[in-house]
């Protein structure tokens, strides 16, 4: 059973609430999201666009998560000199993201 790795819900806790656990959820089930639209005779996509404040949200949020895998498989490899890149990287990421909450 897939999981959205950011707020745990699966595909069937989203068909049964009627809502979507979080943003990544979006990317998590795109092809079951498609599926169901396709059997409900929808079948385009959606076009529209993020508002400006959150634009570059997700993008960061997956950079985040994405550094964070790679640090755990190079702590796991003991590749100790990897790591400190993504821990470093990780470090960058999070102060950025937290200047931003501060600014808005």
């Amino acid at each position: 059973m897939k999981i959205c790795k950011v707020c745990g819900s699966s595909f069937d806790q989203i068909i049964k609430s009627q809502t979507i656990g979080c943003a990544e959820c979006y990317y998590t089930f795109k092809t079951e999201f498609q599926d169901t639209l396709k059997n409900n005779g929808i079948d385009t996509t959606y076009k529209g666009s993020l508002p400006k404040r959150i634009k570059g949200y997700r993008s960061t949020l997956v950079d985040r998560m994405t550094m964070q895998i790679k640090l755990e498989e190079a702590l796991a490899a003991e590749e100790y000199e990897k790591a400190a890149l993504y821990r470093d990287y990780l470090k960058v990421l999070n102060h950025d993201s937290e200047n931003q909450e501060i600014q808005q």
